[in-house]
């Protein structure tokens, strides 16, 4: 195993920990030293890699946002009809949130605070995933498919009821998993964008 894969494994293996106690207990009260216990990691390498707690806290969200990110747009970008293609972002959000619920809470959380490097990366993140977003959608609205919308509508129009729904099943007031209401939320978003 070459150095940069140690590091790679190493920086996993502390975020995939970290997940769990801040899961469990918060940010707040998790111990660094519960975190290179269970992640058999040194004090050196973590402060090295992370800098320290919140350095780990952010390393998690921004990882979270990119894995995210990246399978969401899996999802959407092979997808050829704008029914299929709003469809299938609603879907693959529910089923993330789903599979992923102990990483969807973490990033929906309001416990972390980031540093300005780290809003920063995000920004860049958020503004590579808009023009994706952007790029795909611009054929549908002008074949006449899509509603032509102010442009920062779509996302809120498309994935705030999943967002709401999530958030009332992660906190346990929904019985109802994403998965089990997709096809509700994902025809509700594709009702709310399409032409008439």
């Amino acid at each position: 195993m070459t150095r940069q894969t140690q590091t790679s494994a190493l920086k996993s293996r502390v975020i995939e920990v970290a997940l769990a106690h801040f899961s469990e207990v918060g940010i707040a009260r998790t111990n660094v030293g519960d975190i290179l216990k269970d992640a058999n990691c040194s004090v050196g390498s973590l402060y090295h890699h992370f800098g320290n707690k919140e350095g780990i806290a952010e390393a998690l969200f921004i990882d979270g946002v990119s894995q995210f990110n990246t399978n969401l747009l899996a999802a959407l970008l092979p997808r050829h009809s704008a029914n299929n293609g709003i469809k299938s972002i609603v879907t693959f959000c529910c089923e993330w949130v789903t599979d992923q619920s102990r990483l969807a809470a973490y990033l929906l959380s309001r416990e972390i605070k980031l540093s300005n490097s780290a809003k920063e990366e995000l920004r860049e993140m958020d503004g590579a995933l808009a023009q994706s977003l952007f790029d795909w959608f611009v054929p549908h609205v002008k074949s006449g498919t899509l509603q032509e919308l102010p442009t920062g509508m779509y996302v809120p129009l498309i994935c705030g009821p999943t967002l709401e729904h999530s958030r009332m099943w992660l906190s346990g007031r929904s019985r109802k998993s994403p998965r089990d209401v997709s096809p509700i939320l994902a025809e509700a978003a594709w009702q709310s964008v399409k032409r008439t």
